[in-house]
């Protein structure tokens, strides 16, 4: 399989060295925006990812462990356990 590139770089041509010597192109497709984290949406991912460790029979966890299993940064997680404490729930062993 050949690849080859347009000047203007938005478009790749693939050709396959076949009987027929059929081309195709292919067109960039716009990619889809990132949703975006509400403060709530990642509340929730949370406390749902803490309620799941502590059925797991696990007592203790710290913040950067919640950040990469979620994939947030640590002051995301940080503020949501601040938010989550204010409304009552329990997070002291994060």
């Amino acid at each position: 399989m050949q690849f080859s590139a347009n000047t203007t770089l938005n478009r790749l041509i693939l050709s396959t060295e076949s009987a027929t010597k059929e081309q195709f192109q292919v067109n960039d497709v716009p990619r889809a925006r990132r949703p975006v984290r509400t403060s709530r949406r990642v509340q929730s991912a949370i406390y749902a990812y803490i309620r799941a460790i502590r059925a797991l029979g696990r007592t203790k966890i710290n913040t950067s462990e919640v950040a990469d299993a979620l994939s947030l940064s640590v002051a995301e997680v940080n503020r949501a356990i601040s938010s989550l404490k204010k409304k009552g729930v329990r997070v002291s062993n994060v």
